[in-house]
């Protein structure tokens, strides 16, 4: 940890001996940091939580045979978007967490399966209304909405197709993508190049 700024000493957040943990969202309030942690015995991967107050005790929210990780918080707290192969295969879903329950945070009840044919790496739009993932190269968003007693979506529609799966971002009106993309035949020396996927709406309609 490390102000933003870059003033200050880095703090070491965690660390565990022998185990891989991998942050993947840090809460808008900055009261929480997800992480999975990778290559734990029998169970695979296991989603965490890591309180940024307090004693900073992380804690486990979500352990079962199958692999739970890409753990990413709506904007407004209320809700954990995760993947999880219980299927046979990844998929996103969405669960509620409970920021100060009794014994600490936690996931809610309740569990809504968001992708239908595959899904990874969980993005929200920043005013929460929508879900973007991917499955392979293919680009994925969902419209959702958490804001009542339960938590509603609509059907996943594709939006495009990435030129590489080598990871990707997505500003948070939901508008522009980043990407990273090979390099051309005959240029391998040169640095990978950043491709930003504009007007891809236009897509859609043809």
């Amino acid at each position: 940890e490390k102000s933003a700024n870059g003033a200050g000493e880095e703090k070491e957040l965690l660390k565990k001996p022998g185990e891989v943990s991998l942050p993947t969202s840090w809460s808008r309030d900055g009261r929480f940091l997800l992480y999975t942690a990778a290559n734990v015995p029998k169970t695979g991967s296991d989603l965490w939580v890591l309180p940024l107050e307090g004693d900073r005790k992380p804690l486990l929210l979500l352990r079962t045979e199958f692999n739970e990780g890409n753990g990413s918080f709506s904007p407004d707290g209320c809700w954990v978007a995760y993947v999880s192969n219980e299927t046979g295969r990844n998929e996103i879903y969405v669960r509620p967490f409970v920021a100060s329950g009794s014994s600490g945070p936690s996931l809610g009840e309740g569990k809504w399966q968001v992708s239908k044919d595959g899904g990874t790496n969980p993005k929200w739009r920043a005013d929460g209304k929508e879900i973007i993932f991917n499955f392979g190269l293919a680009i994925t968003s969902v419209d959702v909405n958490g804001s009542g007693a339960g938590f509603q979506m609509g059907t996943p529609k594709q939006l495009f197709t990435a030129p590489a799966n080598n990871g990707w971002d997505v500003t948070g009106d939901g508008k522009r993508f980043m990407m990273m993309v090979p390099p051309n035949q005959g240029m391998q020396t040169a640095p990978a190049p950043i491709t930003v996927v504009l007007n891809w709406q236009a897509d859609l309609k043809k």
